[in-house]
C-alpha cells in the first residue's frame, strides 16, 4: 500500500470532528428545544509557534474560554474560545430559545460552560470512539484568556489541532475556536490510529 498522505489523514480527522460537532448540535437542540447547526469550515494541525500566533491573531487575547483537560491514549487539554461578542450572541440565542429573555450573569456563565462541555466532549468522544482511543476527562474550567491552554502547550512537547467552529441558532450566528493541545506521544497515537483506520477502509 502506498504511503498514507496527510490529506487522507486530515479528511478522516475532519470526518471524526464533524461527527462530534453533529452530536454536540443534537445535544444543544435538546437543551434549548431549538434547531442548532454546528460545523467546522477549517481544521489545521499547528506547531507550538503556530499556536502562539493563532492565539494572538485568530483568538482574541481576552475571550470567553472553556477548558477541558484529558488523559489516556491522547493526553493534553482542549479549549473552546469565543470573543465576548460571539459568546454573548450564542448564549442569548440559547437562553431565548429556552424562554428566558433576561438571563442573569450566572446563568450566562453556566450556559457557556455547558456549551463548552457538550462541544468539547462531543469532539473528543467522536475521535476516541471512531479511532479506538480511550480518553479520560478531567474537571472542566473557564477563563478570560487562553493562558491555561498555552501553559499546557509550553510545559511539554505538543502538537495542536485548530478547529474553526460556526454556530447557527435561529437569528443568531456565532464563531468559536476549538483548540486541542496534544502531548507528542498522544499525537503519535492519533496519527497511528488514523493510519490504521485508513488501511482498514482500503481493505
Amino acid at each position: 500500500m502506498p504511503a498514507i498522505s496527510l490529506e487522507s489523514r486530515m479528511d478522516l480527522l475532519g470526518e471524526c470532528i464533524n461527527i462530534g460537532l453533529g452530536r454536540a448540535a443534537e445535544a444543544l437542540n435538546r437543551m434549548c428545544a431549538s434547531h442548532v447547526v454546528l460545523f467546522a469550515p477549517e481544521i489545521r494541525v499547528m506547531s507550538r509557534p503556530s499556536l502562539t500566533a493563532a492565539a494572538s491573531d485568530r483568538c482574541p487575547a481576552v475571550c470567553e474560554g472553556v477548558f477541558l483537560p484529558f488523559s489516556g491514549a491522547m493526553r493534553g487539554m482542549t479549549a473552546l474560545a469565543f470573543s465576548h461578542g460571539d459568546a454573548a450572541a450564542l448564549v442569548t440565542g440559547l437562553t431565548e430559545a429556552m424562554g428566558i429573555l433576561e438571563a442573569s450573569e450566572q446563568m450566562r456563565v453556566d450556559t457557556l460552560r455547558e456549551v463548552g462541555n457538550v462541544v468539547l466532549v462531543g469532539v473528543l468522544g467522536a475521535m476516541g470512539t471512531m479511532l479506538g482511543l480511550h480518553v479520560d476527562y478531567q474537571p472542566l474550567s473557564t477563563g478570560k484568556s487562553l493562558a491555561p491552554l498555552l501553559g499546557v502547550a509550553e510545559a511539554c512537547s505538543t502538537v495542536t489541532l485548530y478547529v474553526r467552529a460556526h454556530f447557527s441558532l435561529a437569528r443568531y450566528l456565532a464563531k468559536g475556536d476549538i483548540l486541542v493541545v496534544l502531548a507528542q506521544e498522544g499525537f503519535s497515537a492519533l496519527t497511528e490510529a488514523l493510519d490504521a483506520k485508513i488501511k482498514e477502509a482500503a481493505g
